[in-house]
């Protein structure tokens, strides 16, 4: 079993994940002109926004100290989601390419947090969410080859 601070890192890894996705996902709906890109954009959002709070409160109950923002790199992430956008001629597609990869990462994350010996009752938040970013790696999947 990880130690309480040991926790306390997986879980904030997590959340920085989480921050780096809210932005990504704000700004890929911001870029993308399909009405179902957005939508679904937009939803994903909130949900890790939902995410990110339920990893917030394991974290204090730990009496740990929450990250408050992501990754150093995901800004760069999002600046090239933008760029590819206003530079290729299917902005839609490069932005679709950009968010697949930036789940990719994502699910990575999960999938190594999920690894841990963490308490069950966390094991199952990290298990849950892992899956979210899976269906949603398979939608964002689904969007690219559907007809724009």
């Amino acid at each position: 079993m990880l130690s309480r601070t040991e926790i306390v890192d997986v879980l904030n890894e997590l959340l920085e994940t989480c921050y780096d996705g809210l932005d990504g996902f704000r700004t890929a709906a911001s870029s993308v002109e399909r009405p179902d890109a957005i939508i679904f954009f937009q939803s994903r959002a909130q949900r890790i926004d939902e995410a990110a709070a339920e990893l917030y409160t394991a974290i204090r109950h730990l009496d740990g100290h929450p990250v408050e923002h992501g990754h150093r790199h995901a800004a760069v992430h999002r600046s090239w989601i933008h760029l590819r956008a206003a530079t290729t001629p299917r902005g839609d597609d490069a932005v679709l390419a950009e968010v697949e990869r930036g789940e990719e990462e994502a699910l990575r994350r999960y999938r190594h947090a999920a690894a841990k010996e963490l308490p069950s009752d966390l094991h199952d938040l990290v298990a849950d969410q892992c899956q979210g970013v899976e269906e949603t790696l398979a939608r964002i999947r689904a969007l690219r080859s559907a007809p724009a």
